[in-house]
């Protein structure tokens, strides 16, 4: 099965292999029985690594996955002495709860969560009468059943109403509902509801709720987060609903317009976070990470209360509900209860679980009873299981600049362009010039060609070239690319050159952000790895194209993916001072080494260190990848500056494509700094990092070898599909007809916006023309160099304005009939890039001030203000989402042939992978980083190939993003 997955997410399965069962052994076992969308999480990931480090040898996590829970019998799933198991819902699939039911009877495991009793958070009337059973006040409310009920799962029944300690109401008569002549309120079976009153459904699983104002004045829906809106206002929304069961409750209005998460873990602990109403104004407020703003909020002596009776009585000991204080502070009423939650992003509430849930098991382990189970599981051998076997996942590189380029043809007939051909020196294909004396022959050349009689509009071209090239000369990520174009004489047998074209390229570089989302997707794997598999960090290959943000992406990931964790760095510390031999110790569980090595198509494929080398090498290996790793990581905080690569050609190898790419992390020359940090510029070199150091130097001189493996055939960009993708470029234009979007389904359209996209088009050119003016006051009347004091990778206020005066022109110049769609994505990125690096000199120059974006309307039935700059963000966002995908393809045969031409290579690599996988007896991991143009190629293929999918919405690519 194939994943996509965005920003930040975790891949998945890619081939499952059934290991040899073992008997029943002393730690304990923790069975995580959920789905992998759930067990798989980030929040879950942090737990459970927690659990493993602080249980050492004393306790297994065991992770059931989909692959068992949906296709195996329960006999065949692993056996466990704790099981974490709860229910979840998306539109593909259910967690089957009741046969998460039937393996707890026939394992009889201590179950965190009681599994029969979670069936009853289905249904939120049977929630509210288990709240009022256990003391606990709620808004008042009625219930308009049109079921014939509350329902129970068949079979449940006894047990959860011996649980809940009363019977539940059936065979219920249908409610009557109606809403009162002056239209405020609602009257259900003779209760009289005023209005402003909520509407929920019945299913705890259906999260559309609606509010519903006095005086027809509308309501407000509630839904689901989608983006930054989690409800919408509708002045139509006067009458209730009633296709289905509904509760209504009263309105609260609650203290400072927030409302309360509750999480526990067991009854003796409880987290608390208050967030902005959904009921406010529907605009999700986020930190610079994305996440949703909450405030930790300390619970009253009552409230813990609360927690503690609905932890006991629901019988959840991990369990989140939502809370509503009003009447400042005097009252807390009860609202939802949610079962299985997990508080995001907090260390504190990590800690605790994991304390919590080694603490049940440690309590478990000196039970008496846990003998009498060991003897019985002794009596049945425990059945193969599904385990993580090989992992390929394809990677977007982190964040970068915006990519800017300018364009020349030149008349090769002429004699003024020799001095460009000369530059050539003889190659038949693409050259490109990076280095400044390389740059600076394009500038010699260019004045050699004045000298030679350009005139007219070429002179006026090489002007514009020469003054271009020496103001982007010396910025990072700057180069030239010459392309020359042969025509073959039949005749003769020979190519003549035909054409010749200069590309001068700047920007495209690896941002500081980029550093902390590398770092994190990397330790974000170790963990989901070290849980399904530790095995697999044993036998590592990483696979990168050569461009400098893909190998930068690379090399950081890699330092965090192979970065020991504390404890297990601790646990190596200890071992290093009990035995005495330095670094040269075993490494902890769940840490591996791999080795990095050249590859191509003509080089044989690179071998794990445990299988080729001694084992004191492997260790001292591994001693220096733990150097380099840390080294990395630890210098990432504060560093604008971006990664340095060397790059060693090897000589004994001929393939064209093959090179060693070795990372060097050099002592840093900034004496403000005490870490290692990397300069700015990739250069060629004979240079390769020795092997025959001691660990010891390797860690007093922070320079270590960590080879990548660069496959150019596989990773980089390919012109075999230029022609055909060109073609398509100018059929673009056809996205932004009227009525396309609906003639064409597949195109990804939000409805919300209730426009067609040529009229959405016209919007922003007509918001740019606006900014335009502003930003040129902007420059004309403030001192701009004072208004941002940090930049991002060395840009400058007179970059910035250079690089949207070019957008303003694009967009702004041009006739409606010549407007190029392909622009779309310069504008989103460039939108991306300025918002999250240079907001505050964004908002500035374009009139407008950060404090708007957090500005509250006056009341909850007030629309939100309006903010220009998001406009005309959610404007090219949507047609970025629009145009982006169908530059690799419009027509289905189109994105297959591009995905042929551009990714064939790399899909019949991964298939290798996969094939090798499956006939070794060896667990995996490959991994290959490259740019988004593979990526939307790769996913093509998969996507022609009627592959299953387990995200079927397929979602913005951007960085990071990862194909499984």
């Amino acid at each position: 099965m194939a994943t996509v997955t965005p920003l930040n997410g975790s891949p998945a399965t890619d081939i499952m292999s059934f290991p040899d069962s073992n008997p029943a052994t002393k730690a304990i076992v923790l069975g995580v029985c959920a789905m992998d969308v759930k067990a798989r999480s980030r929040a879950m990931q942090e737990i459970l690594t927690r659990v493993v480090e602080r249980g050492g040898p004393l306790v297994e996590v065991k992770v059931f996955g989909d692959k068992a829970i949906l296709d195996e019998d329960v006999k065949s799933w692993p056996r466990c002495d704790v099981l974490i198991s709860f229910f979840s819902k998306d539109k593909l699939v259910e967690f089957p709860l009741l046969k998460a039911v039937s393996y707890a009877n026939l394992r009889k495991p201590l179950c965190i969560n009681d599994l029969p009793m979670q069936c009853i958070l289905w249904d939120r009337r049977i929630v509210g009468r288990m709240l009022d059973h256990l003391g606990v006040p709620t808004p008042r409310r009625v219930e308009a059943s049109r079921d014939g009920g509350p329902r129970i799962p068949e079979g449940f029944r006894e047990y959860v109403e011996g649980r809940l300690g009363f019977e539940l109401p059936q065979n219920v008569p249908p409610a009557k509902v109606q809403l009162r002549e002056d239209g405020n309120a609602i009257i259900v079976d003779g209760v009289v509801i005023e209005k402003p009153f909520v509407e929920k459904p019945v299913s705890g699983e259906d999260h559309d709720v609606y509010v519903y104002f006095r005086d027809g004045k509308g309501g407000r829906k509630l839904f689901r987060k989608v983006g930054n809106q989690s409800s919408e206002l509708d002045s139509e929304l006067i009458a209730p609903r009633t296709d289905k069961s509904y509760i209504y409750e009263e309105f609260i209005d609650v203290d400072n317009a927030e409302d309360i998460k509750v999480y526990t873990v067991g009854p003796g602990y409880t987290h608390a976070e208050t967030r902005k109403s959904p009921v406010v104004d529907g605009v999700v407020r986020r930190n610079t990470e994305g996440k949703e703003i909450r405030f930790i909020t300390r619970l009253t002596d009552e409230e813990k209360d609360y927690a503690a009776k609905i932890c006991q009585g629901f019988g959840q000991k991990v369990c989140g509900f939502d809370l509503l204080r009003c009447g400042n502070g005097a009252k807390s009423l009860v609202i939802d209860v949610n079962g299985w939650s997990f508080v995001k992003g907090n260390e504190s509430y990590y800690d605790k679980a994991a304390d919590v849930l080694l603490d049940i098991s440690k309590r478990l382990m000196a039970s008496p009873l846990r003998a009498l189970s060991i003897s019985e599981q002794a009596k049945t051998p425990e059945a193969p299981s599904w385990k993580l076997k090989a992992n390929v996942t394809v990677f977007r590189h982190a964040d970068r600049t915006p990519k800017q380029k300018l364009k020349y043809n030149f008349p090769i007939t002429e004699p003024w362009a020799q001095p460009f051909v000369r530059l050539l020196n003889g190659e038949r294909e693409e050259i490109i010039l990076r280095e400044r004396e390389q740059l600076e022959t394009i500038a010699a050349a260019i004045e050699e060609a004045k000298s030679l009689g350009a005139i007219g509009e070429d002179l006026g071209k090489l002007s514009a070239l020469n003054g271009a090239l020496f103001k982007k000369i010396d910025l990072p990520g700057t180069k030239a690319q010459l392309k020359p174009g042969y025509k073959k004489d039949k005749s003769a047998g020979t190519r003549k050159l035909e054409k010749l074209v200069l590309v001068l390229k700047w920007g495209g570089e690896f941002t500081h952000a980029a550093r902390y989302q590398s770092r994190d997707l990397g330790e974000n794997m170790r963990r989901d790895i070290s849980i399904m598999n530790k095995d697999c960090l044993n036998n590592v290959r990483i696979y990168t194209s050569s461009e400098r943000r893909v190998t930068a992406s690379a090399e950081i990931f890699a330092a965090a993916l192979l970065t020991p964790s504390p404890a297990q760095q601790q646990q190596q510390q200890q071992q290093q001072m009990s035995n005495g031999l330095g670094l040269n110790v075993p490494p902890s569980p769940g840490f591996g080494a791999s080795q990095y090595a050249t590859g191509g198509p003509n080089v044989a494929s690179p071998t794990t260190v445990s299988s080729q080398i001694k084992e004191q090498e492997k260790h001292r290996i591994i001693g220096s990848l733990t150097s380099i790793a840390n080294a990395v990581v630890h210098s990432l905080p504060g560093s604008h500056t971006a990664r340095h690569s060397t790059l060693s050609v090897d000589p004994s190898n001929s393939s064209p494509t093959g090179a060693t790419f070795t990372t060097s992390i050099a002592p840093n020359n900034d004496p403000q700094s005490n870490s290692p940090r990397l300069s700015d510029r990739s250069s060629r070199s004979n240079y390769t990092q020795g092997m025959d150091r001691s660990p010891k130097e390797d860690k007093d001189k922070l320079v270590t070898a960590l080879q990548l493996i660069i496959r150019k055939d596989l990773l980089d960009d390919s012109n075999e599909a230029k022609d055909l993708m060109d073609e398509v470029k100018k059929r673009l234009k056809i996205l932004l007809r009227p009525g396309e979007s609906e003639r064409r389904p597949q195109l990804v359209w939000p409805k919300s916006l209730k426009k067609e996209p040529v009229e959405v088009v016209a919007e922003v050119i007509e918001l740019l023309s606006g900014f335009r003016q502003v930003m040129r006051y902007s420059f004309a009347t403030m001192d701009t160099d004072k208004i941002q004091q940090r930049w991002c990778c060395n840009d400058e206020p007179f970059l910035f304005r250079e690089r949207w005066e070019k957008l303003f022109e694009d967009f702004c110049d041009v006739k409606p009939e010549k407007f190029d769609p392909s622009r779309i994505s310069e504008l989103y990125d460039t939108l991306k890039y300025c918002a999250l690096h240079h907001r505050t000199f964004l908002f500035t120059v374009f009139g407008e001030s950060l404090e708007a974006e957090s500005i509250e309307p006056k009341d909850k039935e007030s629309p939100p203000p309006k903010r220009k700059l998001h406009e005309l963000y959610s404007r090219a966002k949507a047609l970025f989402d629009l145009v982006a995908p169908q530059e690799y393809g419009i027509e289905p045969w189109e994105k297959e042939e591009i995905g042929v031409l551009t990714s064939l290579p790399l899909l019949r690599k991964i298939i290798e992978d996969l094939e090798t996988a499956r006939n070794s007896g060896d667990c995996s991991l490959n991994l290959y980083f490259t740019k988004e143009s593979h990526i939307h190629t790769l996913l093509n293929l998969v996507l022609a190939s009627g592959l299953p999918i387990a995200n079927p919405r397929i979602p913005e690519l951007d960085y990071c993003s990862h194909l499984t």
